[in-house]
């Protein structure tokens, strides 16, 4: 075996024994490069999974838009598991957190505009703070309402 074909199993085999997680849009790649691994042709794997060549081609290349059910087998008849792992980008409490300041900017905004309107505009003081308080009050317990437009 090559030099570089013996990296690449390790590399592969390391990967897949840790189950590193992967982009959904480059799980094709991962089932590829496990199969190429593993020295097994699409055909020979097709066959495995009682489907044509060219349908594994098709997953192997997009199994981003695949369902689960369907990339579960391909990496079963690999003899993996396919796990899921879904992170979140921000925490939770950021992200609700933002959406209370943005649900109650448009609250107050109303409120004010209409006492503009009035004459009876408050201070920038008293803006923010009724701005923070519906803040923390949306935040405090979210639900549906919070992210309704």
């Amino acid at each position: 075996m090559s030099k570089l074909k013996d990296l690449k199993l390790r590399q592969v085999s390391a990967a897949a024994k840790a189950g590193n997680p992967v982009p959904a849009e480059k799980i094709g790649r991962r089932l590829k490069d496990i199969r190429q691994a593993l020295g097994m042709t699409q055909k020979q794997l097709a066959k495995r999974l009682k489907i044509s060549q060219p349908l594994l081609s098709r997953i192997e290349d997009n199994a981003g838009s695949c369902a689960v059910k369907t990339v579960a087998g391909v990496a079963a008849a690999l003899e993996c598991e396919f796990l899921c792992v879904i992170s979140s980008r921000r925490t939770l409490e950021a992200m609700i957190r933002e959406q209370a300041q943005i649900k109650a900017k448009k609250l107050v905004d109303r409120t004010f505009s209409n006492m503009a309107l009035e004459s009876q505009s408050p201070e920038d003081k008293a803006y923010a703070y009724q701005l923070k308080k519906l803040t923390d009050e949306l935040a405090a317990a979210p639900g549906p309402e919070l992210w309704e437009e």
